[in-house]
Formats: structure tokens, sequence, C-alpha cells
């Protein structure tokens, strides 16, 4: 691809309120609102039976360990709030038991090209607990010696122990929650951070050889305009430096998460000022070397992640964007996704209701979906867009036995004003997202989602821009 990665010309506020609606990140196809409770232990049995007869494939495992001290306002995660501590002694022998359930369908040490703790906030656990979760782990799973193994830490509780024990077990990436370093912007969300706290975490997890820093801002939030949030970002870049930085779009589902209420919805930029902030830390990521890769993610030229890009090697799935694809990812904890064997398995989002499946000797999966051939095929054309900015409809045809242009039609069809926005080009065999069109790629994969024509009103994804 063009290293001009991004173009703001010709997007006005008039273009962006024509796309500025509800839509999915694209995480999974289908999307999560369409898993079914149709999909349960059984199911997800079956499907684990199935990648049971592929012992040489590695596997990617996320782990979920929901607790908190306290809620973020903003936050839109499964998490359980534990001011003290206690709950996730009992959760981490749920955790062993339901390891030991997927042992006796997968077999004996399968191995991990990738292992993601996440929350909720990893480090709630205590160094000593997080030596024995891993202890729990890697006596059923195997690392391969290329994992990458990977936590989210927030850092107003990891310590200077943490990293040191999570260094020495083999964590070689941190992602840390910042969201902004502006301090009225922390307390409008109820998140005081000081900058100083996080700026010794980086430090010290480069000083004990994490290989890769990945730091989480979100826009959007209360208070925040263009400039300050270009002055949180240059804070960023030149006090902490990350490889990678994921900047999210605020997503502000109250109907979802109750919490978010006690935001104030009125301090909140939205539409073109939004719009603009992010446009804002674009430009100051872009003038300091980062790559955009994706929608919402930059990384150093150098990273692993910028290489993919340009290599065609980047991939999507619950964990967001990665490069150690495997075809079968194992979700494990409460509110877990895994996604194995052409079907995505979803865990209870019910602490106790995990907990009892689990001690009965049940794999905890809620709901789930076997995906269809038509859902693989419209999957990959989405991912492709998602990770490649691309679609050859002869790579499509070669794979499925369809011709885009045909099978495609209606979506291409749909896909006429955006052509005309200049955010898409499309030729004979081709389609190909513009650096304009860069902003709106959620907009640009949903001609091709089927699940949404006709799709219940009732709101459920946040807004694409």
């Amino acid at each position: 691809m063009s290293r001009r990665d991004f173009e703001v010309t010709g997007i006005t506020p008039e273009l962006l309120a024509r796309y500025d609606r509800p839509g999915p990140r694209y995480t999974s196809y289908p999307t999560a609102p369409h898993f079914h409770e149709g999909f349960g232990e059984e199911s997800y049995r079956g499907r684990l039976i199935d990648a049971a007869g592929r012992p040489d494939e590695p596997l990617s495992m996320y782990l979920h360990i929901p607790f908190c001290e306290a809620h973020c306002t903003y936050c839109g995660c499964n998490v359980v709030i534990a001011p003290h501590r206690g709950p996730e002694v009992e959760y981490l022998e749920t955790v062993e038991r339901e390891l030991d359930l997927l042992k006796e369908v997968l077999g004996d040490r399968r191995r991990l090209n990738q292992l993601h703790w996440g929350g909720g906030t990893p480090t709630y656990l205590s160094p000593d607990q997080c030596r024995r979760l891993f202890g729990i782990l890697s006596d059923r799973f195997e690392l391969t010696n290329d994992a990458e193994v990977a936590l989210e830490a927030d850092p107003s509780v990891t310590t200077d122990e943490h990293l040191a024990v999570l260094r020495e077990l083999g964590f070689n990436r941190l992602s840390m929650g910042v969201q902004d370093v502006d301090p009225e912007v922390q307390k409008a969300v109820a998140r005081p951070q000081p900058i100083e706290r996080t700026r010794e975490l980086v430090e010290g997890a480069r000083r004990l050889g994490f290989t890769s820093i990945n730091l989480d801002l979100i826009y959007g939030l209360p208070r925040q305009t263009e400039e300050s949030f270009r002055a949180s970002v240059r804070t960023v870049i030149d006090e902490l430096g990350p490889d990678r930085v994921a900047c999210f779009s605020y997503a502000h589902v109250p109907w979802i998460k109750p919490h978010q209420r006690q935001l104030d919805e009125d301090a909140m930029p939205k539409g073109w000022d939004k719009f603009r902030i992010f446009v804002g830390a674009a430009e100051e990521f872009a003038a300091a070397g980062y790559r955009f890769v994706g929608f919402d993610h930059f990384a150093r030229p150098d990273d692993e992640l910028a290489l993919a890009l340009d290599e065609g090697r980047l991939h999507r799935n619950f964990m967001g964007y990665t490069v150690m694809p495997a075809s079968d990812q194992i979700g494990v904890g409460v509110t877990a996704i895994g996604e194995l064997a052409g079907a995505y398995a979803a865990n209870n989002k019910n602490l106790a209701r995990y907990q009892r499946a689990v001690h009965d000797g049940l794999l905890p999966v809620e709901r789930g979906i076997r995906r269809t051939a038509e859902d693989e095929l419209r999957g990959s054309v989405i991912r492709g867009i998602i990770c490649t900015l691309e679609l050859d409809f002869d790579d499509v045809q070669r794979e499925f036995g369809v011709d885009p242009a045909i099978h495609f039609a209606d979506a291409l069809d749909a896909l006429a004003p955006m052509v005309e926005d200049g955010l898409v080009e499309i030729a004979d065999r081709s389609l190909r997202v513009t650096p304009r069109g860069r902003f709106f790629l959620r907009n640009v994969c949903m001609p091709f989602d089927a699940y949404l024509a006709g799709a219940d009103e009732k709101p459920v994804f946040s807004r694409t821009v």
C-alpha cells in the first residue's frame, strides 16, 4: 500500500454526517449480537473434538480476568467490581478446572503461539497469583518459542514486582490503558492516572526486556477537544514512546452499560468535533513516524504490526489486530469468546453461572454460532478489507468459487456513493479503500454484512466514526 496512510482533504462535516451511524467493529463475522443459545456446551465440545484432530496446529488463547477495584465510567468491558481482594481465589480455581475440561478434549500439552490475558484488570491478581495462574496454564499448554505472550495492565494497580514476575514468566508484550493524560478528562471519567506513574512502568518494562509496549487511548470522552487530545498524544509519544497505540473511539452505549450514564453527555464531543479529535491524533502520530494500521491502531514502522500491514499478513480477531494467527482460538474464563473449527463460542457472562457450570463439569459456553459457507465467504471479504484495505475479486473466486462481481452485486451497488465521495475505488476485478476512506472502514464493510439487512432497530452498535 502507499505510504500515504490517510488523507483528510475532501472530508467535510456534510460527508461525515452521511456515514456517521451505528455499525459493527468486525472483530468477528457474524458479530456477537448474532450468537445464540442454540449453540451451547454440546456444540462447543464438538468443535473442540474437531480441533483435537489437528494436534500439530498451534492454538491461540484468550484468558479473561474480570476483576477491577473500581468502575471507570467510560468502560465498555465485561468486569466484576471487587474493591476487596478475595473473589479471585475461587476464580483461579474455576479457571484451573475449565482448563482441565479443555485438556480432556484437546489432548495433552497443545501448543500456543499466542496467549493474551485481558480484563477487567489482569494485574488485579497479585504477583504470586499471576505466577500461579501461569503455572496452571503451562502445566496444560506449551508455548511455542516465538509465542506472543501479552497482557493488559492498569498502571494504577500494577507494581514493579508485577512487571518483574510477568517478564520472568515469559510475557513479552504489555498493553496499558491510558485513555487520556489530561487531568481534567481523567477527572471527568473517574480514572485518575498520573503520567509519572505510567512513565515509570513503561521504562521499567523496557528495562526488563518487554519487546513491545502498547498503549490504549480513547477519543470522544467528556471535556476532550482537538487541541487537548493533540497535546495528550504528543505527551504519549515524547514521554512514553510506545511501539503501538490503539486509539479507540469511545462507544457510548448506556443501554448496554448503564454506568456510562454517570458521564456528562453534554460534555462529550460528537460528530464533526469528535472526528476532528481523531484526525488530530492521526496527524500527530504520522508526524512522529507512526503508521496508521487498520482503523484505530498506530505502530512504529519497524513494529511487527506495521510490517504485517505492508506484507499482507495482518489479521483481526477478538483481541484486535494481530500478526500471530492460529486456526483456532480458545476463550477461557467468564465472558471469554473463542473461535474454532468454523464456529464462535462465548462463555457465560454471569460469574456465578460460569463458576457453577465449570464445577458441574460442563464447558461454560452460553452462546455461539456455527458459521455457514456464506458466513465464511463474507467474513473473509470483510477481514480482507479491514486488514489489507483491498479486495481482489480473482483471489476470492479462486478460494470460494464465486465471482464477487456477481455474488456481491448489491453490496458493490451500495458502495457507489462511497466511490463518488472518493472513499473507495472499484475497478473491473478489485476494490481498494483510498487514503481518505481509511476513516470509514467499518462503513465500507457493512454492505457485505448480510446480518445487517432487516436488522432489529434496537440499538446494538457504537457509531462508525
